[in-house]
């Protein structure tokens, strides 16, 4: 199989993002006079947007669970996400920059397909600096569908004008895995982010891999 386009996850592929989602879940937190999160903990509210976030971390202070609450607490995460005032605290793991540049000077196509809300994505990546390495991001609220549904993935592709038999997911979750599965796309994991796929093995323990693994 020749992979001539890469589509990436974020959190926890890319970036390590904890110290941002806490931020985040902290300002749903406080809205309901419940204790913060620290980044250890954040790091089990992430992978399947801001809506599940804030119902995990609602379950982990004794929050409450109805609808209202849930809604309200989804609003204030999302607006302190993509608060322009507030610095990115993540970081791109070791040899994100690097193994980016060594994948488009190679000629493949780069996106970004994550169940984080599209501006709270962007913003992330801008500031980081590697907004400009990809040519699609499809952030979770951009779609009807998010991963583990294949869709979300589709549609990034659809973006990029690639097919998914020559197409290649990265990512650290089980979502991930399934989405690339279901799409007919490769599915690369890698095991130093936040979740862990089901299937996939070996798991890629550094990000300067990925060329490797990719038979480049």
């Amino acid at each position: 199989m020749t992979i001539d386009t890469v589509i990436f996850d974020l959190d926890g592929t890319l970036v390590d993002s904890a110290a941002d989602i806490a931020f985040a879940a902290n300002a749903a937190l406080a809205g309901e006079g419940l204790d913060p999160v620290t980044s250890e903990e954040a790091e089990r509210l992430i992978g399947d947007g801001a809506r599940k976030a804030v119902e995990r971390a609602f379950a982990l202070r004794g929050g409450p669970t109805d609808e209202d609450a849930l809604d309200r607490g989804a609003r204030a995460f999302t607006a302190a996400y993509v608060d322009p005032g507030q610095p990115v605290l993540g970081r791109l793991y070791p040899g994100v920059g690097e193994t980016l540049a060594r994948l488009a000077a190679a000629g493949l196509r780069l996106g970004v397909c994550t169940n984080k809300p599209q501006a709270a994505a962007l913003r992330t990546l801008s500031a980081l600096g590697i907004a400009a390495r990809f040519q699609a991001l499809v952030g979770g609220d951009c779609t009807p569908f998010r991963k583990p549904d294949p869709r979300h993935l589709l549609a990034c592709l659809e973006l990029l004008g690639s097919r998914p038999a020559s197409a290649a997911l990265v990512g650290d979750s089980r979502n991930d895995e399934e989405a690339a599965r279901g799409a007919g796309a490769l599915f690369v994991g890698v095991g130093y982010g936040y979740g862990r796929p089901c299937g996939a093995a070996p798991l890629l323990e550094r990000f300067p891999d990925i060329p490797r693994a990719l038979g480049l």
